[in-house]
């Protein structure tokens, strides 16, 4: 994770962490604050990434919108890969970009989408049939869920509910396009 091969500065996501090395660090983080640092589930990731909107794109659906929102697969990325699928504008970065460099989300969070993918808790399974209020995923399977997209990624995978079999892993795997954020849960809230 200290060379990805590409530059990386201090104010930029981590990469090359794995679901097993995002656990370790919740579990360091936890004892040194006294608090209970996680990995978001699944539902709590896409809860916050759409931060109030119903559309594909925290943005709106139209993916051509998202400049200023995203560090994403972008016009930099085309002239180096010209048959990736991109996001028709440029935002000014090839690789990761400093964490908070685009806008915030309406509950103030960034990078949510793009920059890197982000683990979540959860293992990868199908979402049970009908209304389900904050699950948890399946309780078998070794893969599990990364969302978000990333800065090498095209438009479908950097969706709010962005969800296939191309986002999920083994909690071992390590890429240049992989990194996480953590939840605190805060005593007596639900």
């Amino acid at each position: 994770w200290r060379n990805p091969g590409f530059d990386q500065k201090g104010d930029h996501p981590v990469v090359h962490v794995s679901w097993n090395d995002a656990g370790a660090f919740c579990e360091w983080l936890s004892k040194k604050s006294g608090k209970t640092v996680a990995l978001p589930t699944e539902a709590q990731w896409e809860y916050a990434c759409r931060a109030g909107t119903t559309t594909a794109f925290p943005w709106g659906d139209d993916p051509d919108d998202g400049k200023g929102w995203a560090n994403a697969a972008d016009q930099s990325l085309k002239k180096k890969l010209p048959k990736r699928e991109c996001f028709s504008w440029d935002d000014g970065f090839l690789f990761t970009s400093p964490v908070g460099h685009f806008k915030a989300n309406a509950f103030g969070l960034y990078d949510m989408i793009g920059n890197v993918f982000e683990w979540c808790q959860d293992r990868f399974g199908d979402y049970d049939k009908g209304p389900v209020t904050d699950p948890t995923g399946v309780d078998t399977g070794g893969l599990r869920v990364l969302r978000g997209g990333c800065w090498i990624i095209h438009p479908m995978y950097c969706r709010s509910a962005g969800r296939s079999l191309r986002l999920r892993r083994v909690p071992g795997h390590r890429l240049i396009d992989v990194g996480f954020r953590v939840v605190a849960v805060l005593a007596g809230v639900d």
